[in-house]
């Protein structure tokens, strides 16, 4: 629905930011329709986890909505944490830092966590203090009554919607012990507990409401007097104007919700205290935590700990109340709404940029076109195919990705123009090139990254005398790290090693190359080895050995007039930076690279490939 009617106003030259997890799915159905919009999400409660998150039937769906939108917003770095933990996990995306690659877009994630009108806060605090008559009302002469019957008589401040996510019955428990363990404070302190009526016909809330009722009237009557109640409970709306008073005036204030995504609250509470005295006391739970590290922090579940924390805020002296609250306030000035609003627009106008500079080294139309006719006018021209990834897909059994009919026919047609050399540059073993394309005679071939190479109707030949003694050192290392992530396993070449975490759990795969890579170094040096990280594998080869090195070897002192590689692995890297100024360099996908163009996969590929020979 909102959908519908959005799509009747906006254009793709339109900014449109879309709030809170309500509308999750929108993103992602108005990019079908306007593919160039900019649109900005952001979602204002916390994002759970991925042991949580998983959990959802449209746990997918609802991933996909959300990336519809160029830029993601959460208020802590721990929700976009989970977020970006989700993404990877059920949807296998690759993310970088806080960016996350999709087939031809790149969006970015990150926290905002949102501020206050601090000024509007503080300044109107200032004039009620001040009793200039211009904010005068019932609540103002109440509290100046109830402070005028006893000075000393402290006010701790509760105040909320009524939510079960708010941890009110909790806090009212906490409260109730404090005054067990510490009773000298009976008739001294008192709660005021403002809860704002919220989705009332829902039975759940109901519930909620009568167990409150229950706590506040049992502990009302156990510790009560006639001129004194130990909790003031308010079940209704307050006002703006009215929480500043009660802002104002409360020494304390207990915010100690069991999960919030920000809690503006405990910001504005800060705000208005214009002496820079009084204790925040703030759940661990709530996003506001993460800035506001100088109040006290408690964990809402643990009662005895918020009950010491009441205590800790009742004696702290003055000057440690200005302090803490000098810091928060000047933090809370600095980053207030505007400029919580300004840094996701222009976070969102800089993400924009990014997929723009990336979109225009994609391989366009014009491209193509520039492409195709280099390839006719030249007389002789020589094509670096990587194969995994680049000609053929990605499968779990790395002996599966065998070449298919259409692959055949492409090879088939490019080897027969006699102006052609095809190269196919390959990790792969020459044992396994070699019966996948036994009946390619007109073929080249370089394979484990260069040990090995093949010109047409001629046998293979090492680049050199190569080392292998070494592999019986490295393999129980690489075996131990397959025993412990499971789904992993190695990969015996004639001169390599390939540890292979394709299917593992995407975050231990990570961790364990971390792992491995670091394991390694030791015998890096002393065995002249290298590392290649590459797409889910680590491959341990010997040093100095690489696609480039090949490549120009390859191509020797002949005279091509055209050049043209492509992959998609970070090995194919050395080959782009090998490779003359006037090649022609292509990556199979959006990663960061030295080509000068990318393509978005393996069909992309195949369809260039076919343009080029018909």
């Amino acid at each position: 629905m909102f959908a519908e009617v959005i799509l009747k106003y906006v254009t793709e030259d339109d900014i449109l930011w879309i709030h809170d997890y309500h509308l999750m799915l929108l993103p992602s159905l108005l990019r079908e329709k306007l593919p160039n919009i900019s649109i900005g999400y952001f979602q204002h409660i916390p994002f759970p986890s991925f042991e949580v998150f998983r959990l959802l039937p449209w746990r997918m769906e609802l991933l996909e909505g959300i990336l519809g939108a160029d830029l993601i917003g959460f208020h802590t770095y721990d929700y976009q944490r989970h977020f970006m933990s989700c993404v990877r996990r059920l949807l296998g995306h690759e993310t970088f830092f806080n960016r996350i690659r999709l087939d031809e877009r790149i969006v970015k994630t990150d926290a905002f966590p949102k501020g206050i009108d601090f000024e509007f806060f503080n300044s109107t605090a200032k004039e009620l203090q001040q009793n200039t008559g211009k904010f005068e009302s019932d609540i103002h002469k109440e509290l100046i009554e109830f402070k005028s019957k006893d000075k000393d008589r402290k006010i701790i401040l509760s105040i909320d919607r009524l939510d079960y996510t708010k941890g009110i019955p909790d806090r009212i428990k906490a409260f109730e012990l404090f005054l067990k363990i510490y009773p000298e404070y009976i008739e001294k302190v008192s709660l005021f507990m403002f809860v704002n009526p919220s989705r009332e016909n829902v039975g759940d809330y109901q519930d909620l409401k009568r167990e409150m009722d229950e706590l506040v009237g049992r502990i009302n009557g156990q510790y009560g007097s006639i001129g004194w109640m130990p909790i003031w409970y308010f079940y209704r709306a307050t006002d703006r104007l009215e929480s500043i008073e009660f802002y104002s005036n409360a020494d304390i204030a207990l915010i100690t919700p069991t999960r919030d995504g920000m809690n503006l609250p405990a910001k504005e509470y800060i705000a208005c205290r214009t002496d820079k005295t009084g204790v925040l006391i703030l759940s661990e739970m709530a996003g506001a935590s993460k800035e506001l590290g100088e109040s006290v922090i408690v964990n809402p579940n643990n009662r005895t700990e918020v009950a010491e924390a009441i205590y800790q805020a009742l004696n702290m002296p003055v000057s440690e109340q200005v302090k803490r609250n000098s810091v928060l306030q000047k933090r809370l000035k600095i980053y207030n709404e505007e400029r919580w609003a300004n840094d996701f627009i222009n976070g969102l106008e800089e993400v924009k940029k990014l997929q723009e500079s990336s979109y225009t080294r994609k391989v366009t139309n014009s491209v193509i076109k520039n492409l195709t006719t280099k390839y006719q006018s030249s007389k002789r021209r020589i094509i670096f195919l990587d194969y995994d990834g680049t000609l053929t897909g990605f499968h779990k059994d790395p002996q599966m990705a065998m070449p298919d009919d259409e692959l055949y026919s492409i090879i088939k047609k490019l080897t027969s123009d006699k102006k052609n050399t095809i190269v196919i540059i390959s990790g792969r073993d020459k044992e396994t090139l070699s019966k996948w394309f036994d009946n390619f005679n007109k073929l080249a071939f370089i394979a484990e990254h260069g040990v090995w190479n093949k010109n047409p109707d001629t046998e293979w030949k090492m680049s050199g005398q190569i080392e292998k003694e070494w592999m019986e050192i490295i393999d129980p290392i690489l075996q131990n790290f397959v025993d412990r992530t499971p789904r992993s396993f190695v990969e015996y070449k004639n001169y390599s090693l390939v540890w292979h975490y394709r299917d593992s759990d995407p975050d231990m795969g990570q961790q364990r190359s971390w792992e491995l890579k670091d394991d390694l170094k030791n015998y890096i040096a002393n065995l002249n080895l290298e590392i290649m990280d590459g797409d889910k594998v680590i491959e341990i080869k010997n040093a100095g050995i690489n696609k480039g090195k090949a490549a120009i070897d390859k191509i020797g002192d002949s005279e091509f007039d055209f050049i043209l590689a492509l992959g998609d692995d970070w090995t194919d890297e050395y080959t782009f930076n090998a490779l003359p100024e006037t090649a022609f360099t292509i990556k199979v996908g959006t990663k960061t690279t030295a080509a000068k163009y990318y393509l978005k996969d393996v069909q992309d590929v195949r369809r260039l490939l076919k343009q080029l020979v018909e």
